[in-house]
This record gives C-alpha cells, structure tokens and sequence, in this order.
C-alpha cells in the first residue's frame, strides 16, 4: 500500500512552459485546478503529498495551499533530488517501497528509479518512459488527477466513500490562503 506521494512540479503539474519578464524572472506559470482537488483527495484519504522542486517560484503557491516543499535550489547549490528522500522518508516514517514519484524529466530519473512506485507523464523523456508507469496524460493535463485515479485502480491506495472524502477535501480547502 501507498503511504507517501511525493510531486515534481513543472512538467507534472504545468505543461513546463513559463512566461518570463523583460530582467528574466517567471512570471507566470499555468496549473490545473483538479490537480489541486486530487492532491486534497491523497491527503483526505490519509496519504500525504510532499513536493521536491528545481523553481524557487513554486515554494509560495505551495506554502499558499498548506502543502510541504522541498526547494532544490539555492545560493551556488542543485543537488540531485533523490539526495532528499532519505530526509522526506524519515520525516514520514516510510520507505522507499512504499513511495510514489511522479515526474516528467531528467532531473527525477534517480530518485524515480530510487521508490517503489515511479509514474511519468507521457511527453517524458524515453528514459523515464522505461523505468516507470506512464499516465495517459502530458504534463499540465491534470497529472495528478490520474495519478489519484490509476492507484486506485491498481488497489494501491484506499478507497473511501466519497461523502467521507468530500466532508475531508472541503477542511483542507478552508485551510488554504489565496
């Protein structure tokens, strides 16, 4: 059984692409709204959802809706993100078996290749395409969403009653700052 999802953020949750200003900072970036409504539907049904991210510009919308990050990136280091897991493992009293990681690109090969359970969007590179399960999705296509959806088929997660989960999605809702 799942007890841990751990999230890549562009390429998963967005399409990839950012939109820069004139001096180079992101400005803007696109998510899918039943991506946010499925990472609600992991954590109401007991199953908690870190982020590991390259893009310090992600850290604030995550912080925003009440979930934890992992920001890979600061003065003079990126590290490889699997250098985290043993950290997020420990902090969630799991193992690596029993871990999902789903991302879209180079930079999650190893700590895919680390977990029990590595999922990658379809437009990934063919090196995660072999190492993992592909979605039915590209990135930015609601990813999450059929992550939810394909554990529960796969009987990998609960399945709990929907009223249930609905009265749990609408706490961590309130919960959240916009």
């Amino acid at each position: 059984m799942i007890k841990l999802v751990i999230l890549d953020v562009d390429g998963v949750m967005t399409d990839g692409a950012k939109y820069y200003d004139r001096d180079g900072k992101v400005v803007l970036k696109l998510f899918c709204d039943k991506d946010w409504t499925a990472i609600k539907r992991f954590r109401a049904i007991g199953i908690p959802v870190v982020f590991i991210t390259g893009d310090p510009y992600n850290e604030m919308i995550l912080k925003n809706r009440n979930l934890p990050v992992v920001v890979n990136r600061g003065e003079g280091f990126h590290r490889d993100k699997v250098n985290f897991l043993g950290d997020v493992l420990q902090e969630y009293n799991c193992t690596a078996e029993e871990v999902v990681y789903l991302g879209d690109d180079l930079f999650d090969y190893a700590i895919m290749d680390a977990v029990g359970y590595p999922y990658c969007v379809s437009n990934a590179p063919r090196t995660l395409l072999e190492i993992s399960t592909v979605l039915q999705c590209e990135g930015g296509e609601n990813a999450v969403m059929y992550l939810f959806e394909s554990l529960e088929d796969a009987n990998l997660i609960p399945k709990v009653p929907f009223s249930e989960v609905m009265t749990k999605i609408y706490e961590l809702d309130l919960k959240e700052k916009f």
